[in-house]
């Protein structure tokens, strides 16, 4: 098959190309950070067990890895017929035409950037408590150990990848560590009674336990950034080979982490407690555990690691969304001088300093108007988690568009035909869950909730706008729309 990549693809490429030379493992690491697995493990499992599948919680994370392996099938295959930069943004816009490629470039781009900013208050108050009440630190507000942390992944971001993916792969090896010591020791010690850990929470008795539909789309949204592996494009060590490897090793790692790790948590306290434990106090439950089988030691690093864990977050929610920038800005939608190239590290440092500046002047914001961090941060992260769905599943269907038309010997029917359509019913499924539950996910009140939906919509909208107007205006512009 021919896999030539397009005159006008080459040209971008020439002007407007990132270098790096990251290979397989450090892929996995630098995307598999985005999803913080000490912050899930102690933060989001025991709330899923409250509010979600309760004691199915662990096949929520299997059925949800399962649905988002197969809409990777599909994605990782156009991926390697189109192999342009742009992640997303460039993959929508060759399925589905500038207009609708634009609008979804746009919002995965406020997704990401979310992510990013939104974290500093999270960080601030998990790195003050660690410093202040378990380290006897001084105490002091928020926003000045977020301040660290924007420094910190402002720098790192700054210059070549490979930089960030080492910081990454040390964070987050150290988090898997501590899981599976903690798993390893509730095993040791037998679970609740003593008698060992059940796997009775897999079994089909228990999956409908509470709400299903509900449990798979929390658990779908602990995979976050997988997808991203694709954007990486440009840095990465032979991405043909390596980009499909690392999109599947992400999502595996992250299915049995997760449904490991909440099997022993629902083990740990016993099936007849857990759910109504967590439901007195989620974390205390969580911490309860960790404690009762590793002692303050354990307690003490999973304290240390949701700190890193969640610097992790900053730093890869960082990377993806300053490369967002440079990509718009190389097709001219933003200003060009973004998509500029360092000579000696080969990132996008531009970018990557607008980005910086961005956040900054966000959450300075947060700070002067008062904003509550919690609420700011369930709010921005919830409404990234809903467009982080509606983008995949635009680009699910971008992916049977397109490779029914130019797929050539990639385009069979199991990879291009059966697995979008079997995607396409899972995750059009809990978008609707999504946003039957948006004002959950935003953790506010029904008219946040509406204002936020108006302004994802709003952005949507705009970048379809903006391409229109590109078209009739701009030829030039508009013909590079998606890195085309």
């Amino acid at each position: 098959m021919d896999l030539t990549i397009p005159a006008a693809v080459e040209r971008s490429s020439q002007s407007h190309h990132l270098t790096g030379n990251m290979g397989f493992f450090q892929l996995i690491f630098s995307v598999m950070a985005y999803n913080a697995p000490m912050v899930v493990v102690i933060g989001i499992i025991p709330i899923m067990v409250m509010e979600g599948a309760g004691i199915g919680t662990p096949i929520s994370f299997v059925v949800a890895g399962i649905i988002l392996a197969l809409f990777s099938v599909g994605f990782t295959r156009m991926a390697r017929v189109l192999p342009n930069p742009g992640g997303f943004y460039a993959l929508i816009t060759a399925g589905l035409g500038r207009h609708v490629g634009l609008g979804s470039g746009y919002i995965a781009l406020l997704a990401y950037f979310c992510v990013y900013a939104g974290t500093f208050s999270f960080a601030g108050i998990v790195a003050g408590d660690l410093i202040t009440n378990t380290l006897h630190g001084p105490e002091l507000p928020w926003y000045a150990w977020a301040a660290c942390f924007w420094l910190g992944s402002a720098v790192l971001s700054y210059f070549k990848v490979e930089l960030s993916a080492k910081v990454l792969t040390i964070f987050l090896f150290s988090e898997l560590t501590v899981i599976v010591i903690y798993c390893v020791l509730v095993f040791i010690n037998g679970g609740a009674n003593g008698a060992g850990v059940s796997l009775e929470p897999l079994s089909p008795a228990h999956w409908f336990d509470g709400n299903f539909s509900l449990g798979v789309l929390l658990a779908i949204g602990m995979y976050g950034g997988f997808e991203v592996t694709v954007l990486f494009r440009e840095e990465v060590r032979n991405p043909v080979r390596v980009i499909p490897r690392a999109t599947f090793a992400v999502i595996a790692i992250a299915m049995a982490t997760y449904a490991l790790s909440s099997v022993v948590f629902i083990g740990s306290l016993g099936i007849d407690r857990v759910v109504g434990l967590a439901q007195e106090n989620p974390t205390g439950a969580m911490n309860a555990s960790i404690d009762s089988s590793g002692g303050d030691v354990l307690a003490t690093l999973a304290a240390v690691m949701v700190v890193t864990s969640t610097f992790a977050v900053i730093l890869a929610a960082h990377n993806i969304t300053a490369r967002y920038v440079f990509n718009l800005s190389a097709d001219r939608i933003l200003p060009e001088s973004m998509a500029s190239v360092h000579k000696r590290h080969g990132s996008p440092h531009i970018a990557s300093i607008t980005t910086s500046a961005a956040a900054l002047v966000l959450n300075g914001a947060a700070v002067v108007f008062g904003l509550d961090p919690l609420v700011f941060y369930t709010a921005v992260l919830g409404m990234t988690s809903f467009i982080a769905l509606v983008i995949i599943f635009v680009c699910n269907i971008s992916v049977g568009t397109y490779m029914r038309r130019n797929g050539g010997q990639l385009a069979s029917a199991w990879a291009t035909v059966a697995c979008p359509i079997l995607a396409a019913v899972g995750l059009g499924s809990v978008l609707v869950m999504a946003a039957m539950n948006f004002p959950m996910l935003v953790g506010g009140s029904d008219a946040l909730a509406a204002g936020l939906m108006a302004f994802i919509v709003g952005v949507f909208v705009l970048g379809v706008v903006t391409a229109s107007v590109h078209r009739r205006k701009n030829a030039d512009i508009y013909s590079r729309i998606g890195r085309q």
